[in-house]
């Protein structure tokens, strides 16, 4: 809360975001003005949580014959929600049905290859990249149609 009665000795801090260290100080006021800020409280973080921020800007990028290159903005530190986290790259030949799904887990990452000798050059394909960490998975991006290499 942004003001505290005087008389109150605890207030809860809402919509914190999970996986994250935070630190809280105090600073009293009153007619006169106000006062210095308290000592910051010791460091606590967060419980963690199911990750809920896919990543954005899911596109093709360009790559050699009989692959498909899927990028992706990587999700923040801050979004992850927790330990174990990673991506979850599906795709499908546009009009297939059912996902191949291959697991990337390096937080970091923000590309994926995948090689088939099988695939025709500009074979359009439906692409999504979704989140997960050690709570279980998150969402999907929206699908975008990118095209195989020339």
């Amino acid at each position: 809360p942004d003001v505290i009665s005087g008389d109150m000795e605890s207030a809860m801090a809402v919509e914190l975001n999970p996986w994250v260290e935070y630190e809280f100080r105090v600073v009293a006021t009153n007619k006169i003005g106000t006062g210095d800020p308290s000592v910051p409280s010791r460091v606590i973080r967060t419980n963690e949580a199911v990750p809920k921020t896919p990543p954005a800007n899911v596109s093709g990028r360009s790559g050699r014959r009989h692959e498909l290159v899927i990028a992706w903005e990587p999700v923040s530190e801050e979004f992850q929600n927790g330990e174990g986290f990673g991506y979850i790259v599906a795709f499908r030949p546009n009009g297939t049905r059912g996902w191949k799904e291959k697991m990337v887990t390096s937080s970091d990452a923000s590309k994926f290859i995948y090689r088939d000798e099988s695939v025709p050059p500009l074979t359009p394909f439906e692409v999504k990249v979704g989140v997960y960490n050690n709570k279980g998975d998150g969402p999907f991006s929206p699908i975008v149609v990118i095209c195989s290499a020339e």
